[in-house]
Order: structure tokens, then C-alpha cells, then sequence
């Protein structure tokens, strides 16, 4: 809703020249805005600033206007030039490096806008290590859109609010590296404490598939997730990845916890074209009820895309947030985990109009995969007489939902 407002904004702005904007100089305060003379600037305390994945990467398109709106690249770049101004040493945290530091920031942003003005809210917390944080609060500023091609109005908009929230951190803590020496490594910061634990960004399936509770879900539905919560029909859990494949989209998370169904594979691997299927997932979740969503289909084809490697395609329908499901057989046999559809919006452009051509990556891939990195798995005799009882019961028992927090 947020970026439909700003597209709405763009058609006022896009192409106008009186609508330029110039990029704010990061070394200068607002009016009214001072940090306590008392504090010698740059200060001196190594800092590593945390921002969510999903808004740095945030962009869109106006093919109307052919330009390319960035409020991700807008926002990176402004937090960026407003702590190098006030830091001798600022990053953006690395949670894979051993690079010390004697702060952390977490920067939680929120975009409105709203009569032509780019409204950025920053809410923050202040760690040194500890559990609880040294300082924490709010900070809004707003400013004029302008042309957006260029990004200024936004990246004014994100430097000057992180601008506020450096000033109330200085002016609170009045920081200083004898008192806040480098000694916390980013690998080592709590993601309970940087993650937003009230929405999550995004969310997806999985299913249990040993009686250890280790689950198999699509890779792609944990990629960037500061934490990932399993939620089953009575309790949640924190899920730990055991190993992913980008090439192949296959993820093994566990739980700590048993479970008391899991899903098997059919020994041999055999699939077989035409066959009935049920694949259950967590769509749509936020619009739809958060309880499993169950569609019947067929295998369709043996193959999938051009270059895909070991997919097949099948009908049952299945919408964002099915992803990770499984593919079950009327014998209630994993035929294959859900991993993509195919792009209707493109080919409906170009006069096509596709229905249900979605794609699972093939058991006997997943058997190499868990076998390759020592997951334990069942395989069960072809069940050929099953029916959808049977594979309705063995999908609903097994799957879990996931979700993804940054």
C-alpha cells in the first residue's frame, strides 16, 4: 500500500523538472537539531547499524514513465552518509563477521507518503551486548518527493530522520570508545534483538520429514530471514537450518522438538504422469485464515522449465506462501516439495493466459540431497491403490507454517 501511494505521487512529479529535488548534505543539522557541544565529532566509537534486507533491496518499476523507483537504495545510501558524518568507524552489520564493535543499532524503517512528501519513520534500539537495550525511541522527518528518478526526496527523507536518531543517541549516551570499546562481533549479535517480532516479512511451508523433527522446506522461503519461527496448529518453535541448496531450492530446518508424523518417500522415487496429488500450504497469509490450505491436482508433465533441474509439473493450484509445501500421493507418499509457479502476469501480457503450471522439486533429488548431508528419511512401498483420504491425511499431519522476521 505504502509504494502504491508513492506511485500515485510519482504521476504528479515524474517527468517534471519543477519537481527536482537536490540530496541534503549529511553534515549538516536540521534547524533546532544539536548535538551537546561537550561531544567531539566524529565520535569515536565503532558502530555497526542494522537495516532489514527486504528494505534495502526495495524497488519498483514505473513502465509509464520508464524509470525505476529505489526507496531501498535511497535508504541505504542516506543511513550511510548520516552515521559517516557523525562516526569515525560505521558499518552496516555483517552477522557473518568477526569485526568488533562497541555499538549496534537497530534501525527499524517505515515508509509513508503522503501530498507529495516522503515520510520516513525510524524506530530504534541501542545494544552493547547486553540484554536489554541502552536506549531506545522514534524519529519521523518528512520531505518533499521531487523528481524520483534520481531518489533525492527519499534518501532526504531517510538521512535526515537517521540524522535525529544519531543526535538522540550522542546526546543520551555521549559515547566514547574507553567506554563502549570494540569487543562485540557482529556474528555475534542477538537476532532476537535486531528482528521486528510482530510481523513477519514474509512466510512459507514445511513439513516434517523424521520422527526428530527436522523439517524440509524451499530454500528461497529462508533466504535473509534474521529469524525463522515454526508455527504447528498448537505451538511454535525456533527453527535452526541444518543445510540448504540454492541450486536445487531444498532447505532442512529443525526444531529441537519431535514429531509424531512425518511424511516418507515412495521407494524408487517412480512418478507417475497423470497421477492425483495433494499439496497443502500457508498462502496468502495476513489475507487468508492462518490455518493449512489443502488443493488437489495431477502430475502434468515429467519436466518443468527449460534449464530447471529436477522439477516436475503439477495443477494443484497454489498461491505466494505455498512454497516449501509438500506433493503428496493418494498413497501418502512425498512426491515432491513445491518450489515455483509460472509467471502468469508476463505471459497473460503477451496474450497467454496459463492456469495452475506450477513446479516441485522431484523426490528422488530430495533423497540425494538428505542423503548428501545426513538427514535421516523414510521410503515406503508404492502405495497404488491409496486414495485422497490417504493423501489428505498424510499432508494436513505433517506440514507446519513458517515464517521469516528481519
Amino acid at each position: 500500500m505504502r509504494f502504491l501511494c508513492l506511485a500515485l505521487a510519482v504521476a504528479l512529479c515524474a517527468n517534471l523538472s519543477g519537481c527536482a529535488n537536490t540530496r541534503l548534505s549529511a553534515n549538516k543539522l536540521p534547524k533546532g537539531v544539536a548535538v551537546n557541544k561537550s561531544i567531539a565529532l566524529p565520535v569515536d566509537v565503532s558502530v555497526a547499524y542494522y537495516l532489514p534486507k527486504t528494505q534495502t533491496d526495495s524497488r519498483f518499476y514505473l513502465e509509464k514513465w520508464n524509470i525505476w523507483v529505489e526507496p531501498g537504495s535511497a535508504l541505504s545510501d542516506g543511513v550511510r552518509d548520516a552515521f559517516s558524518a557523525y562516526f569515525s568507524h560505521a558499518v552496516m552489520l555483517d552477522r557473518s563477521s568477526e569485526e568488533a564493535v562497541g555499538l549496534v543499532i537497530d534501525l527499524d524503517p517505515e515508509w509513508e507518503f503522503v501530498s507529495g512528501k516522503a515520510v520516513m519513520t525510524l524506530s530504534y534500539k541501542v545494544f552493547n551486548g547486553g540484554d536489554k537495550p541502552l536506549k531506545e525511541g522514534k524519529k519521523t522527518f518528512k520531505a518533499d518527493i521531487g523528481y524520483v528518478g534520481d531518489n533525492s526526496g527519499m534518501y532526504n527523507a531517510a538521512m535526515r530522520a537517521t540524522q535525529l536518531v544519531i543526535v538522540d543517541v550522542l546526546n543520551s549516551l555521549k559515547p566514547s570508545a574507553a567506554e563502549y570499546p570494540a569487543q562485540l562481533a557482529m556474528k555475534a549479535t542477538n537476532p532476537l534483538q535486531l528482528a521486528n517480532m510482530e510481523k513477519p516479512v514474509s512466510s512459507g511451508t514445511g513439513f516434517y520429514i523424521n520422527e526428530t523433527g527436522q523439517l524440509l522446506t524451499a530454500a528461497h522461503v529462508l533466504r535473509e530471514c534474521l529469524v525463522t519461527k515454526v508455527q504447528t496448529s498448537t505451538q511454535s518453535y525456533d527453527a535452526n537450518v541444518d543445510a540448504s541448496s540454492t541450486l536445487l531450492d531444498l532447505a532442512v530446518v529443525s526444531t529441537g522438538a519431535p514429531a509424531e508424523r512425518f511424511l516418507p518417500l515412495r521407494k524408487g522415487s517412480e512418478i507417475f504422469l497423470g497421477e492425483a496429488v495433494t499439496n497443502v500450504g500457508y498462502p496468502l497469509q495476513g489475507l487468508l485464515a492462518a490455518s493449512p490450505n489443502l488443493t488437489r491436482g495431477n502430475v502434468s508433465s515429467l519436466n518443468a522449465l527449460k534449464g530447471s533441474v529436477g522439477q516436475f509439473q503439477f495443477s494443484a493450484p497454489i498461491q505466494p506462501g505455498s512454497s516449501g509445501g509438500p506433493v503428496v500421493s493418494d498413497g501418502g507418499e512425498l512426491l515432491g516439495v513445491t518450489v515455483a509457479t509460472l509467471n502468469a502476469a508476463k505471459l497473460i501480457e503477451s496474450g497467454a493466459l496459463p492456469q495452475n503450471v506450477n513446479f516441485a522439486l522431484d523426490a528422488r533429488y530430495v533423497a540425494k540431497f538428505l542423503d548428501k548431508h545426513q538427514v535421516a528419511f523414510h521410503q515406503v512401498e508404492p502405495n497404488l491403490k491409496g486414495d485422497i483420504r490417504i493423501s489428505n491425511d498424510a499432508a494436513l499431519s505433517s506440514v507446519v507454517q513458517l515464517a521469516c522476521y528481519q
